[in-house]
């Protein structure tokens, strides 16, 4: 028996390396093509234009997360189902999964039309440059493309839940890769238009994730969809636990991150969205690296709790927070070099004022570091306290945020950010402990 955990556990990290080395190499790929398609998208469009659309980015985050947790949910139950070999019902799973998906996107897009119909889109976005028929026809564009991608992405779940999950971030990046030469050749065919931008970036992605489609279900014809193997009670569990996930969606993503662009909007104008996005996009590069680590670890647990490999969980687990402590030694590097590093990006076309990059700083490391948590309390299944923390600590954010850090412009309302995501990993932190010990009780077991 321990011949046989030894093997499981030898196999299990051979697969975890590869993904972490060709996911490596796939974020890197995406790091030049995140930095490239910045000064290139602004060149097409112009600093107030490019801010507008980075709001309509948060935008489409926000609908984004409406999936009530049903992708997470299915991404467990789904990965416990191929790791004991029962793909009719992970057959069911994914079924059911989709057809919810797509009942509840064609329920948004019926709710949407409304709003996007009747709504003087000028003050919403707080600007005179565009008219608002033209940001209504943008939104339009980005919110059809971004709900068939709603349905659409979890194919990128499935390939997760197969523990490939550098093919996962094959799609994404390819993806990303694809926009940027669109947008190159439109710099180099037409003038700016911001409808062109918003078509280019969620139309490609649904292109991708259909044509992804095709080699996974010919490869796994037992996991392929199929009418009958839709299943009500498969569907109880999913939203069961999807909508906790969708609460924390809902808070502590959709507000505490998503809104931030919204809020420097409002309290500060479209433009500082510009320079608030510039140093964000540098800064998360250390995202981008800590996840090339992180992001196989969710599925992982899930499939070493299953079959009791304990040992490997703590391990790794505490690996994982090394390689935190090391990225924050990168950012403080990245911190000292990053006004040599916009020059030479961006050139003079925004300043970005230091305090924008240390705020910037401080609210990564503390973004990592709850996701370092977090992916090992979702991996087990336990996010009961990840829930009420992520619904305290997100309505404390938008009060202070309201009533006291507003008036400090970007560096106040970045900071409050950081705040937010400093006190959950600290309890989430302890959650993680008491689990990997096996002292966990209570609320802290659920």
């Amino acid at each position: 028996m321990t011949n046989k955990l030894l093997h499981i556990n030898n196999e299990r990290n051979k697969m975890l390396r590869n993904n972490i080395l060709f996911s490596g190499i796939l974020k890197i790929i995406g790091l030049l093509t995140s930095l490239l398609i910045v000064p290139v998208t602004i060149g097409y469009l112009n600093n107030e234009v490019y801010g507008i659309w980075m709001t309509i980015t948060s935008i489409l985050y926000w609908i984004g997360t409406f999936d009530i947790g049903l992708g997470n949910g299915m991404r467990n139950y789904l990965t416990e189902s191929i790791s004991k070999n029962d793909f009719d019902t992970g057959r069911k799973y994914i079924t059911t999964t989709f057809i919810f998906l797509s009942i509840i996107a064609l329920i948004m897009f019926l709710l949407i039309l409304v709003p996007i119909s009747t709504l003087n889109f000028n003050k919403v976005f707080n600007t005179n440059n565009i008219g608002s028929q033209e940001l209504r026809n943008a939104l339009f564009v980005a919110i059809v493309f971004t709900l068939l991608n709603f349905v659409l992405r979890n194919i990128g779940f499935i390939f997760v839940a197969l523990q490939k999950y550098a093919l996962n971030d094959l799609l994404n990046v390819s993806s990303n890769v694809i926009s940027l030469l669109i947008i190159f050749i439109l710099t180099k065919t037409t003038t700016g238009n911001l409808i062109y931008v918003v078509f280019t970036y969620t139309a490609t992605s649904t292109i991708i994730y259909t044509l992804a489609a095709i080699p996974i279900f010919k490869k796994y014809p037992k996991l392929r969809p199929r009418k009958k193997s839709f299943d009500k009670n498969i569907g109880k569990n999913i939203v069961g636990k999807g909508l906790g996930f969708f609460i924390i969606q809902i808070s502590s993503c959709l507000i505490i991150f998503g809104a931030a662009n919204l809020f420097i909007t409002q309290f500060c104008g479209p433009t500082q969205v510009t320079v608030y996005n510039i140093a964000y996009k540098f800064f998360n590069l250390l995202i981008i690296s800590y996840t090339i680590i992180l992001s196989p670890m969710w599925n992982a647990y899930t499939d070493a709790s299953i079959k009791g490999a304990w040992d490997w969980i703590n391990t790794n687990f505490n690996r994982t927070l090394k390689f935190w402590g090391l990225s924050v030694i990168c950012g403080l590097i990245m911190l000292c070099i990053c006004p040599i590093f916009y020059h030479f990006w961006i050139g003079n076309k925004v300043n970005i004022p230091f305090t924008v990059s240390l705020s910037t700083f401080v609210y990564v490391c503390f973004f990592n570091l709850n996701n370092c948590v977090t992916y090992l309390i979702n991996g087990l299944n336990k996010i009961r306290i990840q829930i009420i923390t992520s619904l305290v600590f997100t309505a404390l954010y938008v009060i202070v945020t309201f009533y006291i850090t507003g008036r400090y412009k970007i560096e106040g309302i970045v900071l409050s950010m950081a705040g937010s995501y400093a006190a959950m990993s600290l309890i989430h932190l302890y959650q993680c402990k008491l689990l990997l010990h096996k002292r966990a009780k209570g609320i802290w077991n659920k």
